[in-house]
């Protein structure tokens, strides 16, 4: 367990410090879960966090993403689309998973500070 925390942990902290620079007011700052869909050890839950291009409340939203996949114990960066409530998002994305290696497609949602 102290494994899985560690690299997310590093994971949350180089997603934080290459997304600093171009954070503006409207960027929105998430973090979630994702239902990873593949075959064997590729499915399964992961969390992370996201950035989205977006953050007014009842908007879509480009989103790009760091998470850590718990079955595959591995990072896995992705891309995609969201809907940004009030207060939380939900989105749909491809990420690549550097644990399995393999591109994958998931389903997710969390909390984002939209306004």
């Amino acid at each position: 367990m102290t494994s899985i925390l560690k690299k997310l942990s590093v994971g949350i902290a180089l997603s934080w410090a290459a997304a600093t620079p171009v954070l503006a007011d409207g960027t929105g700052i998430g973090i979630g879960l994702n239902w990873v869909f593949g075959s064997g050890y590729n499915s399964g839950l992961a969390a992370g966090v996201k950035l989205f291009n977006e953050r007014d409340k009842d908007h879509s939203a480009l989103s790009v993403g760091l998470d850590y996949h718990f079955a595959s114990e591995g990072l896995r960066p992705n891309l995609g689309i969201a809907y940004v409530g009030d207060g939380a998002y939900i989105d749909a994305n491809f990420g690549y998973n550097i644990g399995a290696g393999g591109v994958d497609f998931g389903l997710g949602g969390g909390l984002v500070n939209s306004k």
